[in-house]
Parts: structure tokens; sequence; C-alpha cells
């Protein structure tokens, strides 16, 4: 097993929670060219004093995921079971919820294994890998979520690594499939997903706490939903009693996905009264500014980075401006709620960029709620991309 030093600083981060370890906190960076994927490894400081041990996962995030800071534990079939029986312990309220039925099983290093999500559709779960070394313990973590979880129908995964021209990226695996469209329900309202098809189901599962608060404030508003990919903030405002909604997004499938949505709710999809724009966001924002339409409420929750035809989005270089012109279009009154789940976007940054963007607008905005990852599924650690998501609501004076 390697013995692999870093600096003080980052062991006492690991001390204090932290799990991601990035090449550039290793004090001999050359060291670690050799070491293969899926290797174990002993962290040590600069003192050469043993701080835990990891997993070598070569990814965008990073180089490795600490596991353990014992001594004695092991990356093995014992450890896997014990973390997943755990994580799925942990969840036994929201198996038990009658008005949720899809969530967050698994979230990588929150619950003890980086690189490694699960999620739970409505009987059915998605497994995402994000290293094959990981993948190679398939078999372990299939059957222990066969044997504590007796209601499992059926198992779909995703490889989120690069692999082979001929591999598959996308399969059903277990049990049975699902049905096309998965009804889904959070919160008491419906959701159209679809198994197998895409890495994105149809759903952000992270974004439940902030449909919910959509829903029980949009009563009588008219809601403008941005980037609104399958129209799910727009169906939690419309059951919440919204007067209108808008739902603009550039892909052509999020018509119909838009519309399968609010038919599931037996909500109509008269463009009077809830109208699905395909059409690109930022030239529905030159359109609102130009016929000087404005919003009770206003959902933006762009990609990390974006590029159609006409423009190019890079959440951390150009959000700020987008945001002075949703505040533009805000009714006096309204909300605007302002999502990034770029991880590399700091949270202080975000808040700090998005204020000085309210700022530039005449009335006083205020930033009045902040929503991060829902803490009963996506279990986090103390690294910044585990923790990504940022949500801020502000009001307009």
């Amino acid at each position: 097993m390697a013995n692999i030093v870093i600096y003080n600083d980052i062991a006492e981060k690991i001390q204090s929670g932290a799990r991601l370890i990035r090449v550039a906190d290793i004090v001999d960076e050359d060291q670690v060219a050799n070491i293969s994927e899926g290797a174990i490894v002993q962290i040590r400081d600069q003192q050469n004093m043993f701080v835990a041990k990891a997993i070598v996962v070569k990814q965008n995030k990073g180089f490795a995921w600490v596991f353990t800071l014992e001594t004695f534990e092991y990356f093995d079939e014992a450890f896997i079971q014990n973390v997943i029986e755990v994580a799925i312990q942990k969840r036994m309220e929201l198996f038990e919820d009658e008005e949720t039925n899809s969530f967050r099983l698994f979230n990588g290093e929150g619950d003890g294994i980086g690189g490694l999500t699960i999620d739970w559709y409505n009987g059915f779960i998605q497994i995402n890998w994000y290293s094959f070394a990981l993948f190679n313990e398939r078999d372990t973590i299939v059957e222990t979520l066969k044997k504590v979880i007796p209601q499992l129908a059926g198992i779909y995964e995703t490889k989120r690594y690069q692999v082979p021209e001929d591999d598959w990226k996308i399969k059903h695996t277990e049990g049975a499939a699902a049905p096309q469209p998965l009804v889904i329900k959070e919160n008491n309202v419906y959701y159209a997903v679809y198994l197998g098809e895409d890495w994105m189901t149809g759903i952000f599962l992270d974004q439940r706490h902030v449909r919910e608060f959509i829903k029980t404030q949009a009563a009588d508003l008219s809601v403008l939903n941005l980037f609104s990919y399958t129209g799910a903030f727009s169906v939690a405002a419309a059951v919440g009693g919204a007067a209108k909604t808008v739902s603009v997004d550039v892909a052509n499938r999020s018509l119909d996905w838009t519309k399968e949505n609010f038919e599931l709710n037996n909500i109509s999809t008269d463009p009077e009264d809830h109208e699905i724009r395909v059409m690109d966001v930022f030239d529905y924002v030159a359109y609102a500014k130009r016929h000087e339409l404005q919003f009770d409420m206003l959902v933006c929750d762009p990609p990390s980075f974006a590029r159609t035809k006409k423009y190019q989005f890079s959440a951390e270089k150009n959000y700020k401006d987008l945001a002075v012109d949703l505040f533009d279009i805000t009714a006096p009154g309204g909300m605007t709620i302002l999502s990034t789940n770029h991880s590399g976007y700091d949270l202080n940054d975000f808040r700090d960029d998005m204020i000085s963007a309210s700022k530039e607008i005449s009335d006083e905005i205020y930033l009045i709620q902040q929503f991060e990852l829902p803490s009963e599924d996506f279990k986090t650690t103390i690294d910044t991309e585990s923790n990504y998501l940022k949500v801020l609501v502000f009001y307009r004076g």
C-alpha cells in the first residue's frame, strides 16, 4: 500500500471532515503518477503521521477520496456493505413518506464512498458510477441493495467515466424494466421520469425543497421559469395555484415533457395559463425587457456552462450580468429565485455577485432565504465540491 504525503493544512481539513484529495494537496506530485485507479493508499502528513486511507478515483474533482480515518479499516466487502446499509437506514423516513417516493439513496463521499451515487425512483434505482474502480465493486453493492431493499423492482446503471466505444454507458441491468415514463411523486406533485435513456432522468432530485417552497408561495402569482428543462418548477407553482406560468428552454424535448408533467397533475397546458416556449433564454429575457413584462416570481437554474448559436454562458463569469436583467423583470413585491449547481462557484462569491447585481436596480431588493442540498438524503462533507447546490431567494420591495 503506497504512502502519500499531503500538506499539513490539508491533513487538518481531513481531520475536520474533508474527504477529497487533489493532486495539488500532495507534497510530491510526481509520487502519484504511477498509482493506478482503484488503488488504496495511506495518507500521511508532513511529519509522516497517519491521517487516513483513501481510494484512488481520478476524476475531474481530484485524485482520491478518503474512506476512513482508522488504520484498521479496509475498503473491502464488509466495509462496502456496511456503508450502503447505514445510508439506507438513514433514509427510512423518506421510504415511509406517503407524499414523496423518489430521492437520493446514496450520496457519494457524504455517505462514505466518493464517486458513487444511487437514486431511488418509486421502486427503481439508478446507480451512477464515476470511476471504473468503483464499478469493480459492483457485485457487492448491487447484492447489498437487493438484500436490504426488499421492495426494489429494478436497477439501472450509468457509467459517468470514460469507457471504450464498444462498452455500454446507460443500461437496465437487473429486475423489471421501469414503465416509460415512470411516474414519481414528490410532495404530492407528480413528475414523469425516463430511466435508461440519458444521464438526466427528467428531474433534479436535489431541488426538492426549492420546488416545495415554490409550491407554497406561488398562489395567484405569475411565474417565469428559465432553463426550465422539463418544467418541474412550473408544475410545482401551478399545483400551488399560480395564476400563470411561462417555461423557457432551448431544448426541443422540453415542450412535450413539460406538457406531460402538467397533464400528470390534471393541469391544462392552455398557453393563456401555462405557456411553454422553446427558445433561447437570453432571447426571451431580452423580449421580456423590450415589452416591459414583469413576473411575480422568477426562477432561474442555468447549467454551469452553456452554449447556443448566439450565446455562451459561464455561471462564474456571466450570471451576475444575467441577474441584473432578471431583477429588472421581477415585479415589485415579487421574488427572484437564483440557483446554481456549479461546485466551483463558491457560495460566498455567488451570494456577493447576486447582491451586487440587485443593487443595480432602483428598488430595494433583499435576500430573504437560502437553500442548499436537502440534508435528509444529500449527505455532504465540508468539501466545497460536495455541497454544490446554492439557491438564493430575493424579494423586490
